[in-house]
């Protein structure tokens, strides 16, 4: 099973089983790119979600969309043409409590990619506290398992 790992230079290590069968496209573009090292910050249009802004040079198309996460939700966000006018807003971002997906727009289904066990909620929370209150902070995102 396709894993990545999140690495915070803070402090904190969490990985995400991907739902590679359900996002190949986006898959492939993700890690196309990787490893990365991007700045993570909090994503208070939306609530309780930490985002990594990144550029993906395919953009990979709409795969497993849904408007509403979850705790532990890992997702590719960007804007699609046919709904959003672009300004270049790219992220690979997870949820650390239920919330709509939202831009700065409003409401916008994105790629739900993958998820984080229910064993490191605890850690997404505490980063993503951090980060909305300390500001943002280097992440390292790697290919952990194929």
């Amino acid at each position: 099973m396709a894993k990545l790992e999140f690495k915070m230079a803070r402090g904190g290590v969490f990985t995400a089983l991907i739902y590679a069968d359900k996002v190949p496209k986006t898959w492939a573009a993700i890690k196309a790119v990787l490893p990365v090292t991007l700045k993570a910050y909090n994503a208070r249009w939306t609530g309780r979600e930490t985002t990594v802004p990144i550029d993906i040079p395919n953009k990979p198309p709409r795969e497993n969309q849904c408007s509403r996460a979850s705790i532990g939700d890992v997702i590719y966000a960007r804007e699609f043409p046919e709904t959003r006018d672009l300004t270049g807003f790219e992220a690979i971002a997870w949820f650390y409590g239920a919330e709509s997906i939202n831009d700065w727009r409003g409401q916008c289904p994105q790629n739900i990619i993958g998820r984080v066990s229910e064993s490191q909620w605890d850690l997404l929370v505490q980063v993503g506290l951090r980060t909305w209150k300390e500001g943002g902070e280097d992440c390292t995102i790697r290919l952990l398992q194929e």
